[in-house]
């Protein structure tokens, strides 16, 4: 599944809030907090997110990371379902940046959770996408 968002904002802006897991609460709705780092993601790292829905500790296994370009992130949401969120940033030539967000599902309950799994992560690239642009406009503004 793919969802694309596009924002004025430079890929570096976009990755100030994506290369931070900390800064993750600020753009997926589904999460309140990551447990276990401290500054930039890291190809590697295991991270727990805290639900906001239920108190729940989600397993997060950074993949890939390439600043500016590309975060793989495997979650690990519920018995019998994972998923795999790719999130590339793409430079546009008239300015800005395209956040395409795909998701792999597997799982014996993959196809259920793969409806809403596709609708979370529209609202998360287009979440994203926002405070990106809010960034950019107040680097245009201090500028």
């Amino acid at each position: 599944m793919r969802t694309t968002a596009r924002t004025s904002a430079t890929p570096a802006q976009v990755w100030e809030v994506l290369g931070q897991p900390a800064r993750w609460p600020e753009f997926e709705p589904l999460l309140r907090r990551v447990r276990g780092t401290r500054g930039a993601a890291a190809a590697g790292q295991t991270l727990l997110g805290v639900s906001r829905v239920v108190n729940l500790a989600v397993p997060l296994d950074v993949r890939e990371v390439d600043p500016a370009r590309r975060l793989v992130v495997r979650v690990r949401a519920a018995p019998g379902v994972d998923h795999v969120l790719t999130v590339d940033l793409l430079p546009v030539v008239s300015g800005g940046t395209d956040i395409v967000c795909t998701v792999v599902v597997d799982g014996l309950f993959a196809r259920a959770a793969a409806g809403p799994l596709w609708l979370a992560s529209g609202l998360t690239v287009r979440l994203l996408a926002v405070r990106a642009e809010r960034l950019a406009r107040a680097a245009r503004r201090a500028a």
